[in-house]
């Protein structure tokens, strides 16, 4: 009997150093369920393989998607959930948008220029269903290679690329080519880079008083305390979600010991470093 192995995974991704769970990621969710609205870390593209979701966020207030569409969220944006139909969804998450058309980029970016373009929710092209169904397989099979990764999402806006009209292309990622422009996408993309709040007024260009007072208006509460949440987040995802050690996690966000360390988690999160990374299983 002639064994067919051509779809046998041979490789252990988990253990390996590249191994990357932040940029493709697979979610089922059943009937009724509320994912209770949250502030995107990153630029966010869900692909709606299966079911019906309700959607209310800036750029889609109350829109309902279906099977084989897919939006665009930009980082620092709210958005929440409703599930009316049990659903599977695939979730790419980027920092910036990868040129790979000079030509249709400039033409993108000069449109949006215009103001007049709103988000819109896209239906998938025949290619675009193809690289999902085996975006799913590959995350099933725990393929999380990051060189594998980046290549697959160059794929993914190859597709974009080639697939879609460029007025509809422009309109799809006008949220982030205007959002590139402004404080708020500022703050996303520097925040893990500085330590206190005088550091990031400085990066910024800005005088401290000046920062605080953009801060406060844009995020509805004092900059201290919203770094403080991030890096609270941060740590505790690196903790239970990553093979770094507790002595480079310590080091990466600036901590001049691991007892510093141990009392900023004891503090925080009521319990000590290794106390939280038990928590994984």
């Amino acid at each position: 009997m002639i064994i067919d192995q051509r779809c046998t995974k041979y490789t252990d991704c988990a253990s390996c150093e590249f191994y990357q769970k932040q940029i493709f990621k697979y979610r089922s969710y059943p009937k009724g369920i509320m994912i209770p609205q949250e502030r995107c870390l990153q630029n966010t593209m869900y692909f709606l393989v299966k079911g019906e979701v309700k959607v209310n966020s800036e750029e889609y207030p109350d829109t309902i998607f279906h099977e084989g569409q897919f939006i665009l969220q930009p980082v620092g944006s709210q958005v929440e959930f409703k599930v009316l139909e049990q659903c599977e969804c695939i979730i790419f998450l980027f920092e910036r948008i990868q040129n790979v058309c000079n030509d249709r980029f400039t033409k993108s970016t000069n449109m949006v220029s215009g103001g007049h373009l709103r988000p819109i929710v896209l239906d998938c092209c025949t290619p675009m269903r193809s690289f999902l169904e085996n975006m799913k397989q590959f995350l099933d099979n725990d393929l999380r290679c990051s060189m594998f990764l980046q290549a697959k999402q160059t794929e993914l806006l190859y597709l974009l690329n080639c697939y879609y009209p460029i007025k509809d292309l422009a309109a799809f990622l006008s949220t982030i080519f205007r959002y590139n422009k402004s404080f708020q996408y500022f703050i996303m993309q520097n925040y893990q880079k500085v330590k206190d709040v005088e550091a990031f007024a400085q990066l910024g260009g800005y005088s401290v008083p000046t920062f605080r007072r953009l801060f406060k208006e844009t995020f509805d509460e004092p900059a201290y305390q919203w770094m403080l949440k991030r890096k609270c987040e941060d740590i505790q995802n690196d903790l239970l979600t990553t093979e770094m050690s507790i002595s480079d996690i310590s080091i990466k966000f600036g901590f001049e010991s691991l007892s510093n360390f141990s009392h900023f988690c004891r503090a925080n999160f009521g319990q000590s470093p290794r106390a939280i990374r038990t928590e994984r299983g």
